[in-house]
C-alpha cells in the first residue's frame, strides 16, 4: 500500500506537469485542443492525487494532517480543487491552470522533500477541532494561493505580453475573482484561528501562547484584513490591488514554509 501511494502520487505529478506544457502550447500558439488536453491532464493528475491521499488515509487511519509531507499532500490537493471550482464558474478559463498548477506543485514539492512517516495519530491530536482547524487552514491558504496566481495573471494580462493572454477573461473579471478568493480565504482563516484556539485550550491549557505559527497566522489574518479594507473602503483595484495581493502572500509563505526554522510547539507538526 505504501509503495502504491508513491506510484500514484508521482503519476499524478506527471499529469500536472503535462498539463502545464499543454497549456503553454495552447496559450502561445493559440491551439484550442492543447488547452483541452491540459484540462484532461490536470483531471488525470487530480484523480491519482486523490487516490494517493485515500491510500495513505487507509494505511495511517487518519487524514493527512500531521507533518510537512501530509500538509503538502493535502494542501496542494485543495489548490487543484479550487481550480476546478473556478472552472465551474467560468468554463472557458482552462488556461488558469498555467498559473495555479505551479503553485500546487511548489507546495507538493516542498513536502516530497521531507520525510514521509506512516503512523497513527497520537491521543492528543485525536480531536474533532483538529479536523476543523486543518481543513479551514487549507481552504484559507489554498484561496490565498489562487488569488496570488490570478494576480500574477492580471499583471501579465494588462502588461507587455497581453496579446498572448487574450483568451483569458477581461482584467475586470480577474480583479473580481482576486477579491472573492481573498474574502473567502479571510473567512476561512478566521475560522481556522478560532478552531485552533479552542483545540489548543484542550491540548495545552491555553487559547493563545504566541507560538511562532500562532503569531504568523495572526499576522496573515491582519495582512489580508488590511487588504480587504483597502479594497472595500479605499477603492483599491487593478494593478495596485494585484501587487498588494502578491505582497500579502509573503505572509502565507513565511507561515507555511519559513516557520519550520524556528522552535515552537507547532513546528513538530509542520
Amino acid at each position: 500500500m505504501i509503495q502504491l501511494e508513491g506510484i500514484l502520487l508521482w503519476l499524478g505529478v506527471g499529469g500536472y506537469v503535462l498539463s502545464i506544457l499543454a497549456y503553454l502550447v495552447g496559450l502561445i500558439f493559440k491551439k484550442e485542443k492543447a488547452a483541452v488536453w491540459g484540462f484532461w491532464f490536470i483531471s488525470f493528475g487530480f484523480i491519482l492525487h486523490t487516490v494517493s491521499i485515500a491510500t495513505r488515509w487507509i494505511v495511517t487511519g487518519h487524514p493527512p494532517v500531521i507533518a510537512g509531507y501530509e500538509h503538502s499532500l493535502f494542501g496542494s490537493w485543495f489548490i487543484i480543487l479550487l481550480f476546478f471550482t473556478i472552472r465551474i464558474w467560468l468554463p472557458k478559463i482552462e488556461l488558469f491552470g498555467i498559473a495555479i498548477i505551479p503553485f500546487a506543485l511548489f507546495v507538493l514539492g516542498n513536502g516530497i522533500m521531507t520525510a514521509s512517516v506512516h503512523e497513527p495519530l497520537s491521543p492528543p491530536y485525536q480531536s474533532n477541532w483538529l479536523w476543523v482547524h486543518i481543513t479551514f487552514a487549507w481552504f484559507a491558504y489554498g484561496s490565498f494561493s489562487v488569488a496570488a496566481a490570478i494576480a500574477i495573471l492580471y499583471l501579465l494580462r494588462v502588461g507587455i505580453i497581453s496579446k498572448f493572454l487574450e483568451r483569458l477573461p477581461e482584467p475586470e473579471i480577474l480583479d473580481d475573482l482576486i477579491f472573492r478568493f481573498i474574502f473567502f480565504g479571510f473567512i476561512s482563516l478566521t475560522i481556522e484561528v478560532g478552531a485552533g484556539a479552542i483545540w489548543a485550550k484542550g491540548l495545552w491549557g491555553r487559547y493563545w501562547g504566541w507560538d511562532p505559527v500562532e503569531t504568523w497566522s495572526l499576522i496573515s489574518w491582519l495582512t489580508y484584513g488590511i487588504n480587504l479594507h483597502l479594497r472595500t473602503t479605499l477603492g483599491w483595484q487593478g494593478s495596485k490591488a494585484a501587487w498588494l495581493t502578491i505582497i500579502s502572500f509573503v505572509a502565507i509563505i513565511i507561515t507555511f514554509f519559513g516557520i519550520g526554522f524556528v522552535v515552537g510547539i507547532h513546528t513538530q507538526l509542520l
